[in-house]
């Protein structure tokens, strides 16, 4: 199968704080991963049979109550397109995920059936494994809230952040040893990925399509000067991608 000219293609006709309401199913690999029917986190589609989100996402839950929803945009409303809904065969957690310093917060989960794809379902690319995004802008997706402590999106909303170094995030008022190789540091004061978008992307432009350089990870509140987004560093994890993706192609720009 081969899906190199179908990853990453988005439809172009405020975690998101400071955000804007995307247009429907514009990011059709953002998924929404739900359990015992409420929404937990975000996840984006890899291939016809996986989805990635955060390791810590996935901590504690029994597979059998986990959802996968794909093409899907409004989570309030069932006629904005032909939503699909997957129970998940396996949760494969990165073994060296750490609760504490969220270190290695990746995981796959498997889809029980695989998705065909389509206008409004389609995979995002993985990113070459030597690209640094540091110095790009890049776009956070999902349904997270608007403002800290607001209420969740009822819509899939993107916001627009810059994509820092490891040495400026740094000297951010993180402490210099929380941010690992493994973390990439995106936001402004104010705009910034907020709770309820754990797991989902952060994503830059690579000429035509969108790659996921990033899983949303942790942060300390939302929007807060001198406290950007932190993210899963995916170029980092790779090897780890193929090596638990059993089947499937992987999709790469």
């Amino acid at each position: 199968m081969n899906c190199l000219s179908e990853c990453g293609i988005s439809n172009q006709e405020d975690r998101i704080v400071g955000g804007r309401p995307t247009t429907p199913n514009k990011y059709p690999w953002v998924a929404r991963l739900v359990y015992e029917g409420r929404f937990h986190c975000g996840a984006s589609l890899v291939n016809n049979d996986y989805v990635i989100t955060a390791a810590h996402c996935v901590r504690r839950l029994k597979r059998s109550k986990i959802r996968v929803i794909l093409g899907d945009y409004d989570q309030h409303v069932n006629t904005d397109g032909k939503a699909i809904m997957r129970a998940v065969s396996a949760v494969i957690r990165h073994k060296n995920f750490d609760m504490n310093s969220y270190n290695h917060d990746v995981a796959l989960l498997k889809l029980r059936k695989s998705v065909k794809f389509s206008k409004t379902v389609r995979p995002v690319c993985l990113p070459q494994k030597d690209s640094d995004p540091a110095g790009k802008e890049g776009t956070v997706v999902g349904w997270g809230r608007t403002s800290e402590g607001g209420m969740l999106a009822g819509q899939v909303h993107e916001v627009q952040v810059p994509i820092l170094s490891l040495i400026q995030c740094r000297k951010m008022k993180y402490r210099a040893n929380r941010i690992t190789e493994n973390m990439i540091c995106a936001g402004r004061g104010s705009q910034d990925s907020c709770q309820g978008d754990s797991g989902g992307p952060l994503l830059v432009q690579e000429g035509d399509k969108l790659e996921i350089v990033g899983i949303v990870s942790w942060g300390v509140g939302c929007g807060r000067p001198g406290y950007p987004g932190v993210y899963t560093r995916v170029t980092r994890y790779l090897n780890w991608i193929n090596t638990n993706m059993k089947e499937g192609c992987i999709c790469t720009s």
